[in-house]
């Protein structure tokens, strides 16, 4: 048998500046260890640990705001994590997902520990539920909606795990749907086609009445309150199904859902006003509308006619714009992982190089990604239980990129509670008539194309950050295919106008480890000159102007 390789991963989210910082470090055997803590390519912290076989807590101590790259050094064996320190959870959520709750579920502990690995601080607990409109269900163990034999006692030892790895348990919960035997009880609460047909979600949910001040509305609202409070949940995702956009009561008014829905969520902020709250804005219905309610984060399922990657960057940059400050965040299942069913592994190279680039955009486009969950799980379909296993190999790539996202998450994201956002600056600094950042030594683009490096630049609290995201052996730029190997690249040169009379750069990229690392650069004038590193698919490098 092998020998179990060196690992390491916090041993919570959500941390904040008092929180002691520890990481759950795996040794295959006793010995010395360094573990080297660096911001942003600067060493902040390193300690000399003994490690014994096995798991073993290492505590770091505090420290301040900020993403950090880890590496722990013992012998020729390496291991690299990341962590993040905010002051409000909220800032970064990182989103996963739970899905199976059947009794006598008995794997929880390496759930968290997955969790962990991804660095998961947000779950949504998806269709947990006795039923869309009676969450709560009469027994422990209770049938759902789809005939799922599922158990409260797991829903809540699910709810603990989540806790123990730090992060927030959010429930499901759909804010018109109902089942027949509530829309048979109450006819006057459901909402209607033009010709009198109800309308519906296959033929086993209702579309309620979200008018403000509904009974429909009340009633769903209570039910969430009572689940909160019952379940330990920190907070709710409200689902809708996208349609319909406009309907008409029971009484023939014409109801806009893009008017009432706002009101909806600000309805359960008023009733949990500590809650976490996350609502569907499906396929970007309706993001602005609900931009002005009282939720944490602008949540976006992804579907055709947004096939291509631009399409994910427009979507994020829409995100942003009418909700500054509130981080966004994108549900874009990725079917070509569903190569394999849960506990054979995910599919191939083809599919895992999909994966990475369409992880590379969300992340260099300033977006969160709900994506991983349950244990090595990955979405691949919007029926959450019908999710993909990853293999070893994946688990290792796909880790090494989130690892990437997280330690340089104020370069990606903006600089939790500073004030400093991210300040997009391609279409001012790059390509056309620009001269402020010139690449050389391949096609550039200043948005995500097939055959094309996409070149992004952005401006941070008085830094500069280049990223480039390598399509070039793609013949199309649909982001839910199977991809070309990205391969590496080599040979491109960057040519930067400068201010400051003294430049620094870092650069990184996921496959290199989790940080930063000083770059060389001459000086040219007005310009500095970087003979940019060797990459694969998605690279960041940052300097001083």
């Amino acid at each position: 048998m092998a020998e179990a390789a060196l690992d390491a991963r916090p041993e919570r989210g959500g941390l904040k500046p008092v929180d002691d910082v520890a990481l759950l470090v795996d040794a295959p055997a006793p010995g010395s260890a360094a573990v080297l803590v660096d911001h942003l390519g600067e060493r902040v912290r390193a300690v000399t640990v003994r490690l014994g076989g096995g798991r073993q807590r290492v505590s770091l101590g505090a420290f301040p705001e900020g993403g950090y790259a880890v590496t722990v050094r013992r012998g020729g064996d390496v291991a690299t994590t990341a962590f993040d320190v905010l002051s409000d959870r909220n800032d970064r959520p990182r989103y996963g997902f739970l899905a199976d709750f059947r009794a006598g579920r008995d794997d929880l502990v390496e759930v968290a520990d997955s969790l962990r690995a991804f660095h998961v601080t947000h779950v949504q607990l998806y269709d947990w539920m006795y039923r869309h409109a009676e969450l709560l269900p009469p027994q422990d163990e209770f049938v759902d909606a789809l005939g799922r034999a599922l158990s409260l006692r797991t829903v809540r030892a699910a709810v603990e795990a989540v806790h123990e790895a730090g992060a927030q348990a959010l429930a499901y919960a759909a804010v018109y749907g109902a089942g027949r035997e509530y829309a048979d009880a109450h006819p006057e609460q459901v909402l209607h086609h033009r010709g009198g047909e109800p309308w519906t979600l296959g033929d086993f949910l209702w579309i309620m009445d979200v008018s403000r001040g509904s009974a429909w509305v009340e009633h769903v609202v209570g039910q969430m309150r009572e689940a909160v409070a019952a379940m330990g949940f920190d907070g709710l995702h409200l689902d809708q199904y996208g349609d319909p956009k406009v309907a008409l009561t029971s009484s023939g008014t014409v109801v806009d859902l893009a008017d009432e829905l706002p009101a909806l969520i600000d309805s359960v902020r008023h009733a949990l006003p500590d809650a976490t709250l996350i609502f569907n804005n499906v396929n970007d219905f309706p993001t602005r509308a609900t931009a002005r309610a009282q939720q944490d984060a602008t949540y976006i399922e992804v579907w055709a006619p947004h096939t291509d990657y631009v399409d994910l960057v427009d979507l994020l940059r829409t995100a942003r714009d009418v909700a500054p400050g509130r981080p966004a965040i994108l549900a874009a299942y990725l079917e070509p992982l569903a190569g394999a069913t849960e506990g054979t592994g995910a599919s191939g190279e083809r599919a895992l190089a999909g994966a990475k680039l369409t992880l590379a955009t969300v992340w260099a486009a300033g977006g969160q990604y709900l994506l991983f969950g349950e244990r090595h799980g990955v979405l691949v379909h919007p029926y959450y239980p019908n999710f993909a296993t990853l293999d070893p190999a994946a688990v290792t790539t796909l880790r090494a990129f989130a690892d990437f996202s997280v330690a340089n998450g104020d370069l990606l994201f903006g600089i939790g509670g500073s004030g400093f956002g991210v300040r997009e600056s391609t279409g001012t600094l790059a390509l056309g008539i620009n001269e402020d950042v010139v690449v050389t030594g391949a096609r550039v683009s200043t948005r995500p194309e097939a055959g094309s490096i996409w070149l992004r630049t952005g401006d941070v609290a008085g830094r500069l950050v280049i990223q480039l995201v390598d399509y070039r052996a793609q013949g199309d730029a649909r982001w839910n295919v199977p991809r070309a190997p990205t391969g590496v690249v080599r040979g491109l040169t960057l040519r930067v106008r400068v201010a400051s009379a003294v430049v620094g750069a870092v650069f990184g990229h996921p496959l290199a480890g989790s940080g930063l690392r000083p770059v060389d650069l001459r000086d040219d004038g007005e310009h500095v000159v970087i003979e940019v590193p060797e990459f694969d698919t998605w690279a960041v490098l940052c300097l001083n102007r």
